[in-house]
């Protein structure tokens, strides 16, 4: 989660969108306290991180659960003495059968008195009926990528394990090695943001720090956690090559996954998503090691061409600020 200035009213929301007989649709709120158009959004919660917010907010205020693709452009205003930051996503409605939904809370429903109609729009309609200017420019890029033929993606997660407990501290295997306590807590946080994204595949190091990393999500869809011997710190260092096969293999599979790694291997497989980045992909991969702190998360959304996989956008969710 990004940091923003003391005054800064932090929010979230998405354009949900859809085709219909060829016609790209999204979906707009009416707020009769404000008796405006915008764009599904609110305010985060404590604790909660920017992708969970926007999933809530929409559901909340359409009634609809979501999953989360591509970021679209961040709109700020000033409000009175503070400014407002709304980060927006691109989203499609869940399949009502989707397993997904498992790994999320039940959302209460926004009153009558706050939202009292809702609207799927054409784009020109949009452009109509939005109040404000400022919320057409996620709008614009959403009709870019749309065509452009990027606007649908699917989520290829990596996460770096949780914090574990010290190599000097631990006197047996070091496959074996536990997160420490702080460890589970970010395993546990990960799982509504995993669940944001519609993630349903869950792959990992079969050492006990990775397994267990991404474990509370992998049951809460009642799937097992697949592991591959490849993407050990040992197995790296003796054969990297190996470990970039398989993570291109994973990268090539068509199901919105999850893969947890360790931070060796982190440069190899960052090369090999840089490999499928483009000039026009948004957002950059980490530059420097070690690319993600111990629970860091990196979400690639590509897009499956012909040509093969190829990376659209690329974000990061680093570890939540307790207070």
């Amino acid at each position: 989660m990004s940091h923003h200035p003391a005054g800064t009213v932090v929010a979230a929301g998405a354009l949900v969108w859809r085709v219909r007989e060829g016609e790209l649709q999204v979906l707009a709120v009416h707020r009769p306290r404000y008796n405006d158009w915008s764009w599904p959004k609110g305010k985060l919660d404590p604790g909660e991180s920017l992708a969970e917010c926007a999933v809530r907010e929409v559901a909340e205020e359409t009634g609809k659960q979501v999953v989360l693709g591509q970021p679209l452009p961040t709109i700020r205003y000033p409000i009175g003495e503070k400014q407002k930051v709304v980060k927006y996503w691109a989203a499609e409605v869940m399949s009502p059968t989707s397993q997904a939904v498992r790994g999320r809370p039940t959302f209460k429903s926004a009153s009558k008195h706050e939202i009292d109609r809702l609207r799927w729009l054409s784009v020109a309609e949009a452009h109509k009926l939005i109040t404000f200017p400022d919320d057409l420019r996620p709008l614009d890029a959403l009709v870019d990528a749309y065509a452009a033929d990027r606007l649908d993606t699917r989520p290829f997660v990596i996460v770096r394990h949780a914090r574990a407990k010290r190599r000097a501290a631990w006197h047996r295997s070091d496959l074996l090695r536990p997160l420490t306590k702080s460890g589970q807590r970010r395993a546990a946080e990960l799982v509504p943001l995993l669940a944001a994204f519609g993630v349903r595949k869950v792959e990992s190091s079969p050492a006990r720090r990775c397994a267990d990393t991404v474990a509370p999500y992998a049951a809460t869809l009642g799937i097992d956690v697949r592991t591959h011997d490849a993407l050990t710190e040992p197995g790296h260092a003796e054969r990297p090559l190996d470990t970039a096969k398989t993570f291109s293999r994973l990268l090539r599979k068509k199901s919105p996954r999850a893969v947890c790694v360790h931070r060796p291997t982190l440069p190899t497989i960052v090369e090999m998503l840089r490999a499928t980045v483009r000039p026009y992909t948004r957002g950059a991969l980490p530059r420097k090691n070690p690319y993600l702190p111990a629970g860091g998360v990196l979400v690639a959304h590509v897009a499956d061409w012909e040509s093969g996989p190829v990376v659209i956008a690329v974000e990061t969710h680093l570890l939540r600020v307790h207070v």
